[in-house]
């Protein structure tokens, strides 16, 4: 088993001197936070920071990059435009078996008219 070193009290001076020494930069910064020269330049870089969060988003590999997103709506094209020509298909047939029917429809009745006709003539 390792032994544990202990620190020396010039190695605890520097370690401490140098967390006071963040903490101060902190405080720095803070303090400047709210000044109001610096409020307009503050809103400005978190405007920016926004901007950047979300271009990085859409250059991303994630379900909401712009690569991702025109993948969807292309496969959506695609079924939409096979949805088209199946209506064009159906649309075409559909009116053609309706002329058709209407015509048989037609002679139908025509026969019907016509019977009491010969009906008649025959008698």
């Amino acid at each position: 088993m390792s032994e544990r070193k202990q620190r020396t009290p010039a190695e605890i001076i520097a370690e401490t001197e140098a967390k006071l020494s963040r903490l101060l930069v902190k405080q720095a910064k803070q303090e400047a936070m709210s000044n109001p020269a610096i409020t307009p330049l503050v809103a400005e870089l978190d405007a920016l920071r926004i901007e950047i969060r979300e271009a990085k988003k859409g250059l991303g590999d994630g379900p909401q990059s712009f690569n991702a997103r025109t993948e969807k709506h292309e496969a959506w094209i695609t079924k939409i435009e096979g949805e088209r020509f199946l209506a064009e298909d159906t649309l075409v047939s559909a009116e053609s078996r309706k002329d058709e029917i209407e015509l048989e429809i037609a002679a139908a009745v025509n026969q019907v008219v016509e019977a009491p006709k010969e009906i008649s003539a025959g008698a």
